[in-house]
C-alpha cells in the first residue's frame, strides 16, 4: 500500500498539479479584560440620564469614563431648574426606584464640589474618596443608580431631586466565578448565610478568620472576594464583619 502511495503521489506532481496550501496559522484569541487600566483613557464605561420628579424639571445625563488607571465621572447638559438649593451628586448601589430612606443607607460615591448648570462638568471619582491614583475596583458597575440631592436643612443628606438609571459596558472580569462551600476549616469557622435557593450568599466573619482562607473555602480567590465587596477594601478580615458572597447583591 505505501508503495501504491508513493506511485500516484508521483502522478500528480507529474500532471502538473500544485500541493495544497499550507494552513494559515489563526491569530490568537484576543485575552480578557481583567483590569479597567488596560482600556484606552477615555473609554466610556456607563451612562445615565435624568428622570426629573414632577415637582422638579430637571434634565441631562452622567458618564463614567475611564482616565490614566481613574474613574471620572461628567454630568452633561445638566438643567436644574429654578432651585437656588445647593445639589450634589452620588452614585448609589440601590436601583433607581429605591426611596430616599433607602439612599441614605448605600452610599457609593458621593461628588467632592456642587454640581453646576453647564455643558460639561467632571469629577475624579479615584481623588474625591481618597483612593489615591488607583481605582477602587477592577468593576465599578455596582453603581447602579445617579441621585441628585437638593440640600434641604434638617433632612439629612436632603431630598432627592432627580435620578439616573446607569447603564455599564462593562465586560464580566468573572465570568466564572461560582461560590461553593467547602465546610468550615481552620481560619475560616465563620457562619454562612443563604440565599432563597440554598446558595452561600454571605458570610459572617469569626475570630482569627483571614481573607485568603474565606476564599479557599468558597472555592474562589482574594480578587473574586473584593470584587463581590467592591467597598472594602484590602483591611484584614474582623470579626462579626459580613462578607457578600452574591453577585446580585454586590455593592448593596
Amino acid at each position: 500500500m505505501a508503495l501504491v502511495l508513493v506511485t500516484l503521489s508521483g502522478c500528480t506532481a507529474d500532471q502538473g498539479l500544485t500541493s495544497p496550501p499550507s494552513p494559515s496559522i489563526a491569530s490568537p484569541a484576543p485575552q480578557p479584560i481583567t483590569e479597567l487600566y488596560e482600556l484606552a483613557a477615555g473609554t466610556v464605561l456607563g451612562t445615565g440620564t435624568f428622570d426629573a420628579s414632577t415637582k422638579v424639571p430637571v434634565s441631562g445625563t452622567v458618564e463614567i469614563s475611564t482616565d490614566s488607571g481613574r474613574l471620572t465621572l461628567s454630568v452633561l447638559n445638566l438643567d436644574l431648574g429654578p432651585t437656588e438649593s445647593t445639589v450634589t451628586l452620588e452614585l448609589n448601589a440601590l436601583t433607581d426606584d429605591s426611596s430616599a430612606a433607602r439612599f441614605r443607607t448605600a452610599r457609593s460615591y458621593v461628588a467632592d464640589a456642587p454640581v453646576l448648570t453647564t455643558d460639561r462638568q467632571t469629577f475624579d471619582i479615584a481623588a474625591g474618596n481618597g483612593y489615591g491614583d488607583q481605582l477602587i475596583t477592577n468593576d465599578p458597575s455596582w453603581m447602579r443608580t445617579a441621585v441628585l440631592w437638593e440640600q434641604v436643612d434638617g433632612i439629612t443628606f436632603g431630598r432627592v431631586m432627580a435620578t439616573a438609571e446607569l447603564v455599564w459596558a462593562v465586560p464580566d472580569m468573572h465570568p466564572d466565578l461560582a461560590v461553593v462551600d467547602s465546610g468550615e476549616v481552620a481560619t475560616a469557622r465563620g457562619t454562612v448565610i443563604y440565599d432563597s435557593a440554598g446558595n452561600p450568599s454571605g458570610y459572617v466573619v469569626a475570630p482569627q478568620d483571614a481573607l485568603e482562607t474565606i476564599a479557599d473555602r468558597f472555592g474562589i480567590t482574594v480578587a473574586d472576594l473584593l470584587w463581590l465587596n467592591p467597598m472594602r477594601g484590602w483591611a484584614e478580615a474582623r470579626a462579626d464583619e459580613t462578607i457578600n458572597l452574591s453577585r446580585y447583591e454586590r455593592g448593596r
